[in-house]
């Protein structure tokens, strides 16, 4: 009796142990304003840490601009009872056309959209209207939803400008990232308006469970542990990995014209990945671009002349 108590205490510890290491990559990957170890972080993105210091500069450079020429802030409380933060920024002369920008993970809609708004803005004249997803930002939130919740928080927000800024207005989609994934999400879901004219889709993952199976081969972690993760994840996030965030499946519904973007040299969402969705993409018009010399989320920066004519040409087709 005492030795099958004791086996059983030690059954029971084991158990304690593993579900406490699981829980501490769930919180690494899903919880808010977690950090992410440096060495960590250089293994997942293979970054050697020597373009970082140029990356910064940038980004606030970028996001200078963005804070002085100026911006109006605008609220919404979602199903779950989080309220959610968006922010306008309005071209000198008044358009009817708006880009909606979904942000990537572990960023947010001003630290994101600083590096693209000038050209939607300044450059092309048109409205740039942007959010701080569930958990990011100004937004509530303890987890970040990869693109699931994201998804269905930002179809309520297309439903949102349609009601502020007239019923005539007409919206193009961008996404980055995680960002990238919502917009694919939302493109297939079958619950958009006829004012959306056609999404830019910009180096997005197939899944959240690819995405992570990606990163955990590189730390060399079994796949069994991500399901463990996973059934921790729809516990306490209320999302699954694979299903609720199924970009493939997405696309492959999608009506609206689709520009799929992503960086040659994208070893944070691998690019293979975009091949895999552009074949899937069921929409009558579709193209890709790839970026050789881009890293992840940089193909504006090392393709600036490629995106904005790629951009274009879908303006030409479906913006009135």
């Amino acid at each position: 009796m005492k030795k099958a108590s004791t086996v059983l205490a030690a059954c029971t510890a084991v158990g304690a142990a593993v579900y406490a290491f699981h829980d501490g990559i769930h919180r690494a990957l899903i919880k808010r304003d977690f950090t992410i170890p440096d060495a960590i972080a250089q293994i997942i993105t293979s970054d050697d840490g020597s373009s970082e210091h140029e990356k910064k500069r940038v980004a606030l450079e970028n996001l200078t601009w963005l804070e002085n020429y100026g911006y109006e802030k605008f609220y919404r409380v979602n199903e779950r009872g989080q309220k959610l933060c968006g922010y306008l920024m309005k071209p000198e002369k008044e358009s009817k056309i708006y880009v909606f920008g979904a942000h990537g993970y572990r960023s947010d809609g001003r630290g994101e959209w600083c590096h693209y708004a000038k050209h939607w803005v300044e450059e092309m004249g048109y409205n740039m209207f942007f959010v701080d997803h569930q958990a990011a930002g100004e937004s509530d939130g303890e987890y970040i939803g990869f693109a699931s919740h994201e998804s269905k928080d930002a179809v309520k927000w297309i439903d949102f400008m349609l009601e502020e800024f007239g019923r005539d207005i007409q919206i193009i989609l961008h996404g980055i990232s995680m960002g990238s994934t919502t917009v694919m999400l939302m493109t297939g879901s079958g619950k958009l308006p006829d004012n959306v004219r056609f999404t830019v889709a910009d180096c997005g993952f197939t899944s959240a469970y690819d995405e992570f199976a990606c990163k955990l081969d590189a730390l060399h972690m079994p796949e069994a542990s991500l399901s463990f993760v996973n059934a921790i994840n729809r516990k306490k996030a209320g999302y699954d990995f694979r299903k609720d965030t199924n970009a493939l499946e997405a696309v492959a519904k999608a009506k609206i014209p689709m520009l799929f973007i992503h960086g040659g040299k994208d070893d944070f969402v691998p690019t293979y990945m975009v091949y895999q969705l552009h074949e899937a993409c069921s929409s009558e018009y579709k193209d890709i671009l790839i970026v050789p010399e881009a890293d992840h989320a940089r193909s504006y920066y090392f393709g600036k002349k490629e995106y904005d004519e790629k951009t274009c040409e879908f303006i030409k087709k479906f913006i009135d």
